[in-house]
């Protein structure tokens, strides 16, 4: 009986599922470094749902970012408030004591003025980011929904001593502490907003992040698999190479 020595069609078998299952562990092993690795293993109704959450997620990040402006600018105008009531207290101590006839009548007076002139200077000088805050409308995003609430910080007015210095000083204080009281009323409820944005922010990632972390342990468990096989099919081409070496020892 004659025989023939030819190609090893098993090997050659061999060899081509080893390359089919090295490309597929490369292909999954490329999925899983990539950023979004789990997206390409979760279903068409997780991607929509991402999709939603995900542009939730940007309007709530931009509502944070809109609120924390609108709490810097109130600080401002609080830092601003409790100067100006400071100066403005300092004013009806002297104003009384001007009244009373008390101490360097001149040296109240030029202190006074420039009491009024810091008051004033105050409202124009206080700014956040380089604007304006006192007297100025603030628009706030204060939801994942976009919607915007408006806050205007009260300027602080010139001090009015038409009808007497004392006055004047009296109903400065007045409209400042008012202005106050409003202003950090204003800032506890952004702080409020801001904690509740925060806490869905956190939420909205954690739902993304489960979504697509089970699609990226799919791929996972792929990258294992195809590894498993590439052995198994390493073990076979090995084995089929022998044939050949058999089939010659069998001539000698």
């Amino acid at each position: 009986m004659a025989f023939e020595i030819s190609a090893n069609p098993v090997a050659m078998q061999a060899y081509n599922n080893l390359a089919v299952n090295q490309a597929q562990a490369s292909q999954a092993l490329a999925k899983v470094s990539r950023q979004d690795g789990g997206a390409s293993r979760i279903s068409f109704d997780e991607t929509q749902s991402v999709s939603q959450l995900q542009s939730t997620l940007a309007t709530s990040q931009r509502a944070i970012t809109s609120t924390q402006n609108a709490i810097n600018a109130l600080e401002v105008a609080r830092a601003a408030y409790s100067e100006a009531l400071s100066l403005a207290n300092e004013g009806l101590t002297l104003a009384n004591a001007r009244l009373a006839g008390e101490g360097d009548s001149a040296a109240i007076d030029t202190r006074l003025t420039a009491i009024a002139a810091r008051i004033s200077d105050i409202d124009s000088s206080a700014t956040s980011g380089g604007n304006p805050v006192l007297g100025q409308s603030l628009s706030v995003t204060v939801n994942g929904g976009g919607d915007t609430i408006t806050l205007t910080p009260s300027s602080i007015a010139s001090i009015d001593t038409s009808e007497s210095v004392v006055a004047g000083y009296t109903n400065a204080i007045s409209s400042i502490s008012a202005a106050a009281e409003t202003n950090s009323a204003n800032l506890a409820a952004l702080y409020g907003t801001l904690q509740t944005l925060e806490s869905t922010v956190a939420t909205q990632q954690s739902a993304v992040g489960q979504i697509l972390d089970a699609g990226l342990a799919a791929e996972m468990m792929a990258v294992t698999s195809e590894n498993i096989m590439t052995d198994a099919v390493s073990a076979m081409v090995a084995q089929s190479t022998l044939m050949s070496d058999k089939v010659r020892s069998l001539l000698q």
